[in-house]
């Protein structure tokens, strides 16, 4: 069933992505991630695992509900997840509860992936979102490992692939036993992909779940100053957002700003040169005081502290094309939300959040410091955002358990 004009394609990238994955590896400082993105390594040997399969962080946190509940309702059977990233694994093996193992998916090159399940046999795969890899779906289904693609969903650019590839989608779609769809509309462009009508069902955004059992407490504050965050961040949105945030009234609050990708440190310091600001930096300890301007946290897993004491959270990514970040972490936080144009990546939660007022979309950098300088003066509108925001997500407490029943229909799971 594999491809061979794939293959082809594959082997012919295989320089470039052996040298990738090692750069990778060595930033990462990671010797499990070439190994195990070519199918070696050391698993642990379980019987039958559920083998979730989360490309990188935006998927890892998709994931989490979902393995909460899984490990409720399967006990007795064991959970790993696999990353295709060093981050998106470093995120897993700080986010996933306990006794959930964290490996590297293998490439989709035929050795690789056959080698990763031998050693892994696992039960079922479940892929979340949007991977789509010829050669590993047709290997799990020439080995009988029910295929399922949780919290399905397609970008435009899959959409308007060539008619080539377009073949190759549809045959390895014609592989999965199951998509469970985020929304009509994912629905709708997997079948015109060439997925088999019968095969795919909606059954809502996973990422609205609430972990199973988390306590609603808010963190304590990590910053003892009022402030206003700017989270998941991307090239330029830093100086744009300082820019607008200087011209506007502040009332001596802070600016903290979490670039989506911590290593950009470097080059975001040297772009916010020519605004002479004080600025502290989380990976150095540098200490906040009344005379900080500016407060960059640049680490990982500590993103939702900070987003539950903030008096307004901008999402990243949204002033620029790169399809915005996700908008429910802040909500389940009652935070009130402020974001960009540009939420493709998240088109049906920024629709849902914006028809329901429970968050504001601007359209320009004018418009961003308008609506940021509107909250701040008004308590009384913050509090009311960011009300609205909570009842948005408390909808949806049910859609991790009804993702269970359907993963439950198709799978062998050790106890239901």
């Amino acid at each position: 069933m594999y491809s061979l004009t794939y293959i082809f394609a594959l082997y012919c990238l295989s320089p470039m992505i052996f040298v990738y994955t090692l750069v990778q590896a060595v930033r990462a400082r990671d010797r499990r991630y070439l190994r195990g993105r070519y199918g070696f390594g050391h698993f642990e040997r379980t019987p039958a695992p559920i083998w979730i399969h989360a490309a990188s962080v935006g998927e890892v946190l998709a994931a989490e509900p979902l393995v909460r509940s899984l490990k409720t309702r399967c006990s007795n059977q064991s959970i790993v997840v696999t990353t295709g990233t060093p981050t998106g694994g470093k995120v897993a093996r700080l986010r996933l509860p306990p006794g959930v193992t964290q490996l590297y998916a293998p490439i989709d090159f035929p050795g690789a992936v056959n080698r990763f399940l031998t050693a892994l046999a696992p039960s079922c795969a479940l892929i979340m979102e949007t991977e789509l890899w010829p050669t590993l779906y047709a290997a799990c289904a020439s080995r009988n490992i029910p295929l399922i693609v949780v919290n399905a969903r397609l970008s435009p650019r899959t959409l308007s692939a060539r008619a080539w590839l377009r073949r190759i989608y549809k045959r390895a779609l014609g592989c999965v036993d199951v998509i469970l769809a985020r929304s009509a509309k994912d629905r709708d462009g997997f079948v015109a992909l060439g997925a088999p009508p019968e095969r795919v069902k909606v059954i809502g955004n996973i990422k609205f779940a609430a972990d199973p059992g988390s306590a609603q407490a808010v963190p304590a504050p990590l910053i003892s100053r009022p402030y206003v965050l700017a989270a998941s961040t991307h090239d330029d949105e830093e100086r744009r957002f300082v820019k607008l945030w200087r011209s506007h009234e502040r009332h001596g609050r802070l600016l903290v700003i979490a670039p989506r990708h911590p290593l950009r440190l470097k080059g975001i310091l040297k772009q916010l040169e020519p605004f002479d600001l004080r600025i502290a930096v989380r990976s150095r300890n540098d200490a906040i005081d009344e005379h900080t301007d500016l407060y960059i946290v640049d680490t990982l897993g500590e993103l939702n502290g900070f987003m539950a004491n903030a008096q307004v959270v901008f999402i990243g990514g949204s002033l620029i094309a790169r399809g915005g970040h996700n908008i429910l972490e802040p909500a389940r936080l009652g935070r009130p939300i402020v974001f960009g144009p540009h939420m493709e990546n998240f088109a049906d939660e920024a629709r849902i959040f914006v028809e329901s007022e429970a968050a504001i979309q601007v359209t320009d950098d004018d418009a961003l410091g308008k609506a940021l300088t509107g909250l701040l003066e008004s308590p009384r509108q913050r509090d009311e955002l960011g009300r609205r925001a909570r009842s948005v997500i408390d909808r949806y407490q049910d859609i991790a358990e009804r993702y269970v029943d359907e993963i439950a229909a198709h799978c062998r799971l050790a106890r239901i």
